[in-house]
């Protein structure tokens, strides 16, 4: 189980129960508003809200998904706790779909290498019908310090860490050029899924390189925002592309965007301050 990407998982109660609506802006106007506090997508039926906290230091502290997909509820949030050097330290997921199982939350505890300035693992235990499950996730870095692999063991009970799925990620410049998904064989990691992306010039919002790891890289740590998105599977009935169109607002960040997927399209207007 990959560390959980914030940004599908999160809670921004706190920020948006003293804030109205119109305290926000997905067009800047005079007062350049640059830090992206909520996503609103809809596509069809479904609508959700991404709402996102941050702290004195501009860094994600909580974040939150809500709405509906596939007819069906979301409540999904992750907080981060951080120490006095904004170093992540603990992510703590809540989801209703938890809950349903008798999952209270899931507490993953992240270990930094301080000599080298960067994420060097994390380890998530929680239980589940009456089994305890271990995850452990561990970083490997290219000699320039960008996260090139990483490697997910789980411990189902026996007290040993098996392999269980590999992430290998490649780059162009300050953007991440693909993903390529294994899936461990017992012998091998066997190539599942490789996702290859392409980036319009302007500024992603949600660029926070020195936390991607542990946020889930793509798309935190790179520098642009994505037009495409091509997936290629081991399976071809699963291969698909993503196209993704921008307006901009005046700090060249996305004001909305429209993503589409065959026949799917999904709308979504970005809200900062």
């Amino acid at each position: 189980m990959r560390i959980i990407l914030a940004l599908s998982a999160l809670t921004c109660v706190l920020l948006f129960s003293c804030k109205k609506e119109d305290d926000l802006s997905n067009n800047s106007g005079g007062s350049n508003p640059t830090r992206l506090v909520k996503m609103v997508t809809k596509s069809g039926s479904d609508s959700t809200v991404y709402n996102f906290t941050y702290n004195s230091s501009g860094k994600i502290t909580a974040a939150n998904l809500s709405g509906a997909e596939s007819g069906q509820p979301i409540d999904l949030r992750v907080t981060y706790i951080r120490n006095s050097s904004g170093i992540i330290q603990k992510q703590v997921l809540k989801s209703n779909e938890f809950a349903a199982v008798g999952i209270d939350s899931i507490v993953t505890i992240v270990n930094y290498d301080a000599g080298n300035n960067r994420y060097k693992n994390a380890v998530s235990v929680f239980s589940i019908f009456g089994f305890s499950i271990r995850d452990s996730i561990v970083f490997q870095y290219d000699a320039s310090g960008k996260m090139i692999t990483e490697i997910d063991y789980t411990d189902g009970g026996g007290g040993t860490y098996d392999p269980s799925t590999k992430t290998e990620y490649s780059y162009s410049g300050n953007n991440v050029l693909s993903e390529k998904f294994y899936s461990y064989g017992g012998a091998a990691f066997d190539l599942d899924e490789t996702d290859t992306y392409e980036y319009d010039a302007k500024t992603n919002p949600l660029q926070f390189a020195s936390d991607a790891v542990v946020l889930n890289l793509v798309p935190f740590y790179s520098a642009n925002n994505t037009t495409k998105t091509t997936v290629v599977a081991s399976n071809p009935a699963d291969n698909y592309i993503t196209t993704e169109t921008y307006t901009y607002n005046s700090s060249n960040r996305p004001a909305t965007s429209t993503s589409v997927t065959g026949s799917e399209t999904a709308t979504t207007t970005y809200y900062y301050q």
